[in-house]
């Protein structure tokens, strides 16, 4: 069997809001394998938007383990979880997080750019996603003219 990509042991996560604290995860465990298609669901309130904000790097637990390709992300620096969002992570949100005045061509380089990634190699790969996701006859539209389902 596969290792997983993604792994989740006994994770913890409690807010504080006012005087009061909020248990959002109490030792949650989770495997996605590679390939594997995932939907997370749950009432409000039940850690969903916990959870992803945990494995996407802009969160940390208090408690447990967090494995992104077997390193343990649970207790990084800032700084080391940016570049795990930089280099790892995607996001994909119902409502776009875009620049308006770029082309969705713009909005997919943009990124790359902040990697170091050469010129021609972050085009490259932006027509190449954009291709994939059905955008590639849509490369010079802005973020307007494109359609948020």
């Amino acid at each position: 069997m596969k290792k997983p990509i993604i792994k989740l042991k006994n994770v913890w996560k409690t807010y504080k809001m006012g005087e009061n604290l909020v248990h959002a995860l109490r030792g949650i465990d989770l495997d996605v394998h590679e390939g594997e298609f995932l939907a997370i669901q749950g009432p409000s309130g039940s850690g969903k938007s916990t959870a992803m904000n945990l494995v996407g790097c802009l969160d940390v637990p208090n408690r447990g383990e967090i494995l992104l390709d077997n390193q343990n992300i649970a207790k990084l620096s800032e700084s080391n979880l940016a570049t795990i969002r930089g280099s790892k992570i995607g996001f994909i949100f119902q409502k776009f997080n875009l620049i308006e005045t770029l082309t969705a061509f713009e909005n997919v380089v943009l990124p790359l750019t902040f990697q170091g990634i050469p010129e021609d190699e972050r085009k490259k790969r932006a027509r190449k996603l954009l291709e994939q996701f059905g955008l590639g006859d849509r490369m010079n539209h802005k973020p307007g003219e494109l359609s948020g389902g």
